[in-house]
């Protein structure tokens, strides 16, 4: 088996680890395409979603139903997200949403397609608008809605912890392409190369352990004769330098690309985003909800006051009759 092992390395690593820095290159374009999608869709929404909270505050907006409130803000945001497309390809959550729609289990959002026109609605499914990336039974959204347990408790909670879950249980946000997990690829990519610095090392070795028993086989007497074996020394020998210089060569190109073109910072900013306005949302519900609360007992001591008053000439009589008496 280890003989298996060292001559398929021995004969094809070079190949092997071109071939893995085509296919990171590939998934890494990928995956940084679809940060920087996500970058710009969740900076709309929560520039959005500022924007209302901000809208709110100077109307005096009173809150007496949290879960109201927060359906009501939330699908006011979702109705000025743009409804143009902004990614191409097929996601299953967009065509999840476009069933719900033709299905007519949704209605918050106008269908962007005629019945009976098929081709068009083929397009919407292949289609991505910021609406139904946000918007869509999977998405932000759906998410923020389920927390609104959350948003209800006068405990703050730990903001990082309920911006992980929301983002989490948004599938746009964990997947990439609605299958593979955009968290694993990033990590994978960032570990590469270094990866590739092992592997140069490891066909270094190869290629000497290779080259070290030919050494045996040459007749110093005889150099003419033994010239084949003194090729193959000297292919092992520079298929051991070949490899070092593939790993260090591929490990160069990554790390150029993971430190000019981060995915991990980009997705880090999006959620410290998502997290703030999630955060500035929960103090605004609170403290309209705590401003509630402070005016209830003054009214409750008003109308103890009132009362007070209302009762005061029964009183009167009653003592001007025990003086009469």
């Amino acid at each position: 088996m280890v003989e298996l092992i060292l001559g398929f390395f021995g004969n094809y690593l070079i190949e092997f680890m071109m071939t893995l820095l085509g296919s990171a290159l590939v998934f890494r374009y990928l995956a940084y395409r679809h940060s920087k999608d996500d970058e710009a869709y969740y900076s709309r929404f929560t520039r959005e979603l500022d924007s209302c909270i901000d809208n709110d505050k100077q109307k005096n907006v009173r809150i007496d139903d949290v879960e109201g409130y927060l359906s009501n803000i939330l699908g006011r945001v979702n109705e000025k997200l743009p409804s143009q497309t902004l990614r191409f390809g097929k996601n299953k959550n967009v065509a999840d949403r476009s069933t719900q729609i033709q299905g007519g289990h949704q209605t918050e959002q106008p269908t962007i397609v005629e019945n009976g026109e098929q081709d068009e609605r083929d397009a919407r499914i292949t289609a991505m608008s910021l609406g139904d990336y946000v918007g869509s039974k999977h998405g932000l959204i759906a998410s923020i809605q389920g927390e609104s347990s959350i948003f209800n408790c006068q405990v703050p909670p730990d903001f990082t912890e309920l911006t992980d879950r929301v983002m989490n249980d948004d599938k746009n946000w964990t997947k990439l392409f609605g299958h593979i997990p955009i968290e694993g690829v990033s990590r994978m990519i960032d570990i590469l190369p270094n990866l590739f610095i092992v592997f140069g090392v490891f066909g270094t070795f190869i290629g000497i352990a290779m080259a070290l028993p030919e050494i045996a086989n040459i007749d110093f007497n005889n150099l003419e004769g033994s010239s084949e074996t003194l090729t193959r020394f000297v292919i092992n020998v520079a298929f051991a330098m070949k490899t070092s210089i593939a790993g260090i060569a591929f490990s160069l190109i990554l790390t150029f690309l993971n430190t000019f073109f981060p995915i991990q910072d980009m997705r880090e900013r999006t959620f410290k985003k998502v997290e703030t306005t999630l955060q500035i949302l929960w103090y605004h519900i609170q403290n309209d909800a705590s401003k509630d609360k402070a005016i209830f007992p003054l009214i409750l001591e008003t109308l103890k006051e009132i009362s007070t008053k209302l009762d005061l000439p029964k009183e009167l009589e009653e003592l001007s009759k025990r003086k009469v008496s």
